[in-house]
């Protein structure tokens, strides 16, 4: 499975599981973090990142961004790595994050965070706001052209 995929897989996944009613892929625009999201979409004011992983070199490039380091600005109240099964181990993966993979038709819970819309259950991040902001208004500015 290429990267492609695995973001057309995190579209729908964001679309019709989590029932994001926007959802946006791998949308260039100026964030503070510096980050370009494979997918992000929102649901209840809070957003979902999904970041997409197909080698291990990619996912150990991520984990080197400025957004990931400790208290760092970054996109996504929920941030999940959908991969391949067995790219990743959950050790690997950041506190407060979760690990998907893709099985067939399926996307399996690994490890780690786990979305979840019932309350009291509050997302681990705090996310950027005003670059969420940033990447929404790029794409109406998007839309009118």
């Amino acid at each position: 499975m290429n990267h492609a995929n695995l973001v057309v897989r995190a579209e729908r996944w964001l679309r019709n599981t989590f029932h994001c009613g926007v959802v946006l892929t791998e949308l260039v625009a100026y964030t503070t973090s510096g980050e370009t999201p494979d997918a992000i979409g929102w649901v209840w004011g809070k957003s979902i990142l999904i970041e997409c992983k197909t080698s291990r070199s990619d996912f150990f490039v991520d984990k080197k961004k400025r957004a990931r380091r400790q208290g760092a600005k970054a996109l996504g109240c929920w941030r999940f790595y959908l991969t391949p099964p067995n790219l990743i181990t959950i050790d690997e993966i950041p506190e407060g994050w979760g690990l998907y993979e893709i099985h067939g038709k399926r996307i399996i819970h690994k490890g780690g965070e786990k979305y979840t819309n019932s309350y009291p259950k509050l997302p681990p991040f705090k996310s950027d706001r005003d670059s969420e902001v940033a990447l929404l208004l790029s794409a109406l500015r998007r839309l009118q052209h």
